[in-house]
């Protein structure tokens, strides 16, 4: 009977100085820090298991047990509140901060710029490149229908409305997020001021983008901006057709760099030398400025124009002066 309870205290003592050594082990554990000599990398797969990810930290040296961190976590709650993506953990960061970095899903943002000007194909191109998201479920998203908010009008597409600009993104982040966060942009830009001014003129919001997006395509300089613009609506207003070599491109999914007088006859959607008016669509999406030239033109009496191949433009009035023009820059 004496030797039983002689076991039994033995390992009541065993049992209270195993709980002390990991407990201690464990307050050590949440005190220590990461190497303080600098920050370290770190990818956060997506759909990744909470153990996966302690035994990662371990092996980049983040934690000294990933037995304790499974356990903080679960301790807290968070086991399935880790966020995916690319990490800088900082000097000297202990455990429980660590693991409030993963869950806040504070993750290194890349910075990519898009051209005025560019298409949504351009871009999904460039979203891909960049490792944003795919080229491909970004064009599934902007290729159909959309509502935009400011507008309060729904888009066959959302050709004219992805707000060129720079913005900052993590890699692999959801297309749709990247596309409200662009439409939002644009409504940012496109103002109930301007919006205003469209109705001043006759124009609708959709008109606007769509001639801004040919002002866009078609000038090298902001400062000729207005006076493309006012070349266009002179054409507008005299029922003539608009004539953008832009437009005609639009429509030719691998354009070679010469237009040939087949691409002009050819009875595209948005081909303006076959068609009266403007496109049905945005050709591109403009910038800022472009925007403006379209609610803003230029008083003049242009009617055409012709490129001087150094990034400039020579205005007629009249068609005689607009050959003489085209002789002189462009044969």
């Amino acid at each position: 009977m004496k030797a039983l309870k002689r076991l039994f205290v033995t390992l009541v003592i065993f049992i209270l100085c195993v709980i002390f050594i990991v407990g201690f082990n464990f307050i050590v554990f949440l005190y220590s820090t990461t190497p303080s000599n600098t920050s370290v990398y770190i990818v956060i797969p997506q759909r990744i298991c909470f153990k996966k990810v302690a035994y990662m930290l371990r092996d980049k040296n983040l934690i000294s047990n990933s037995w304790y961190f499974i356990a903080l976590g679960k301790y807290k709650k968070l086991t399935n509140k880790i966020k995916s993506g690319e990490y800088f953990i900082p000097q000297n960061t202990t455990p429980l901060r660590l693991l409030n970095i993963l869950v806040s899903g504070k993750v290194i943002l890349h910075r990519i710029t898009f051209p005025e000007g560019f298409t949504m194909r351009e871009m999904s191109d460039l979203l891909e490149k960049k490792g944003i998201c795919s080229a491909h479920q970004f064009l599934l998203i902007t290729m159909k229908p959309y509502k935009i908010p400011c507008l309060n009008e729904v888009f066959p597409n959302l050709e004219g409305v992805l707000f060129p600009d720079t913005y900052l993104f993590p890699h692999h982040y959801p297309p749709r997020l990247v596309v409200e966060k662009m439409v939002k942009r644009f409504c940012q830009i496109y103002t109930p001021a301007l919006r205003k001014r469209a109705r001043e003129i006759g124009m609708t919001d959709r008109g606007v983008i769509t001639l801004a997006s040919m002002i866009e395509k078609e000038a090298m300089l902001k400062r000729e901006m207005p006076l493309i613009s006012s070349v266009f609506h002179n054409r507008l207003k005299k029922g003539m057709r608009l004539q953008s070599d832009p437009t005609v491109i639009y429509d030719i999914p691998y354009f070679t760099g010469k237009l040939t007088r087949k691409d002009l006859l050819r009875p595209t959607p948005h081909n303006t030398y076959r068609f009266k008016g403007l496109p049905p669509d945005p050709i591109c999406n403009p910038g800022k400025a472009a925007i403006l030239a379209a609610l803003y033109p230029a008083k003049t009496n242009y009617l055409y124009f012709v490129a001087r191949n150094d990034g400039t433009h020579a205005f007629s009035d009249n068609l005689e002066s607009h050959n003489i023009a085209v002789l002189l820059y462009q044969r």
